[in-house]
């Protein structure tokens, strides 16, 4: 799966890599260690996170709220995890979807997303205590995921967009570090079909990463705070 993290990159890397319309604006985002919405104290902390969506045939970024909440949620963070949106092996995908509640409607209307992190934090479950590793593009480029998002209402009328990251088998390296899952990560050729293609042409782009994609490194297990952002986290 992939429930934590990284963005260190500029608006204007962001615009020029996804292709989006427009000017981009100064600066960029650090955050070293992102987690989904969470409750803490009785009280929702809410992530939200550049996502970019296709509309009239241009891309645009926008924030969403991550994990997804679903459009029949009200409005409200789900109470089981809609972080990611596991595909199964060996079954097409939307086929498995189809028998998920939090996420068939968005794959039925084609609600498909692009989510650009600088890297990724996975577990070595064979470890323990389990051993954090951070994930990066091999190339230093970002990782784009593939996602999906949705829209929901709360009884006042408060709209609240959200997405979930689609996973998939792991490669080798990931299972070199002890993991068992992988995001579907997108190369700039598969953009636009992920964004705007038919249901048959997106599916076929849920595949591991490429052997070569990606490199790791152990971190600090202080990573397991949500809330550590320290510069230990960088190699």
């Amino acid at each position: 799966m992939c429930g934590r993290g990284g963005l260190d990159y500029s608006w204007s890397e962001v615009y020029r890599y996804l292709d989006i319309f427009g000017s981009p604006p100064s600066g960029g985002v650090r955050r070293l260690n992102v987690a989904p919405s969470r409750r803490q104290g009785g009280e929702v902390h809410w992530t939200r996170l550049p996502v970019c969506r296709a509309a009239d045939s241009k891309r645009r970024l926008d924030e969403l709220v991550w994990p997804l909440v679903p459009n029949w949620a009200r409005a409200e963070l789900p109470e089981y995890a809609t972080a990611n949106c596991r595909s199964e092996p060996g079954r097409p995908f939307g086929e498995t979807v189809g028998r998920k509640p939090a996420f068939r409607t968005a794959w039925k209307r084609g609600q498909r997303c692009l989510v650009p992190f600088s890297w990724f934090y996975e577990w070595d479950q064979r470890s323990q205590p389990k051993q954090p590793y951070r994930v990066t593009s091999a190339g230093g480029e970002l990782l784009v995921m593939a996602g999906l998002w949705d829209r929901s209402q709360s009884p006042s009328g408060e709209a609240v967009e959200s997405f979930t990251l689609i996973t998939t088998e792991p490669n080798e390296l990931l299972r070199a570090i002890g993991h068992h899952r992988s995001p579907v990560i997108l190369d700039p050729g598969g953009f636009e079909t992920w964004l705007a293609g038919s249901a048959e042409e997106a599916e076929r782009l849920i595949v591991p990463p490429t052997e070569g994609l990606l490199a790791a490194s152990a971190v600090t297990r202080a990573v397991n705070n949500p809330g550590y952002e320290g510069e230990d986290l960088l190699p």
